[in-house]
């Protein structure tokens, strides 16, 4: 056995090395790019990546001590809420709820330390 392959071996089994949280950090970077990132190209590629269940992705999991299937199973809901939320922006369905009243703006006084409560522009209590 090689030292690399004796390497591999020891990081997957080992789970309070730091490659191995570097390989948890890998993952969720992943997951929460194809979840919740703005950049769509990024999105796009990470949810590609966690659909594809190519060599990488599994090897990933092995390393950041998880089972790629349980992964795979556990991002296909989130992965498929976000796709229709991204085809619906892409299509102009999407539908916004804007707040009626504006929230309260509130400021600390430089004086003993008082806060005040800013209602509107006008009125100060």
């Amino acid at each position: 056995m090689t030292k690399i392959q004796q390497k591999y071996l020891t990081e997957k089994e080992d789970t309070t090395t730091p490659e191995h949280y570097l390989w948890i950090s890998v993952l969720s970077k992943a997951a929460h790019d194809a979840i919740y990132g703005s950049d769509w190209r990024e999105s796009k590629a990470a949810i590609s990546w966690f659909k594809g269940m190519s060599r990488g992705f599994k090897e990933v999991c092995e390393l950041a001590g998880r089972d790629p299937s349980s992964v795979y199973k556990k991002m296909q809901d989130p992965i498929k809420k976000r796709e229709m939320h991204m085809e619906m922006v892409r299509t102009g369905q999407r539908y916004y709820v804007k707040e009626t009243t504006p929230p309260e703006i509130r400021y600390h006084s430089s004086y003993r330390g008082r806060t005040k409560l800013l209602k509107n522009k006008n009125h100060v209590v």
